[in-house]
């Protein structure tokens, strides 16, 4: 009942990040937008301090963040698959899940580089990183790993 109990409340915590992780990258992505094209900046004060960096610390900040986020999302959902279901055989489908994700992802952008359809592929490469910092990993895995029939996994 105690790995229930937690996964429950680590899977409140994961949806609750998404939201954060949410309003971080909104605010982020005004004040980019402000520096980068003169939009009207939006963004609440505690991000206007951002105002004085450049458009490529930005980008760092971004980055990091978008990393950052990746990890935790895929630690918690780690995390709950192991309270729920105790099967080392999906912890390992957990980490091959998201590590295929972020391949994919790395060769469309490679791709896009290599035939500079950077911008058209932009969009793709965003959704799929979305994914990997969400909790639709966790909701997709979960749902899989409950309905899978038992002697399909050893």
């Amino acid at each position: 009942m105690q790995n229930k109990t937690s996964a429950i409340i680590l899977t409140v915590g994961i949806v609750l990040l998404g939201f954060v992780r949410e309003y971080l990258f909104a605010n982020i992505n005004w004040i980019f937008l402000t520096l980068s094209t003169g939009r009207m900046n939006q963004a609440r004060d505690e991000f206007q301090f951002l105002i004085s960096w450049s458009l490529e610390e930005i980008n760092y900040l971004k980055f990091f963040l978008t990393l950052f986020f990746c990890l935790l999302f895929f630690f918690i959902t780690y995390l709950i698959v192991n309270l729920l279901f105790k099967n080392k055989q999906f912890n390992k489908i957990v980490l091959f899940f998201h590590l295929a994700l972020l391949a994919i992802v790395g060769l469309i952008f490679v791709f896009s580089k290599i035939t500079n359809s950077y911008d058209t592929l932009y969009g793709s490469i965003r959704t799929l990183m979305g994914v990997l910092q969400s909790f639709l990993p966790l909701m997709i895995l979960t749902l899989v790993f409950y309905f899978l029939p038992p002697s399909k996994v050893k």
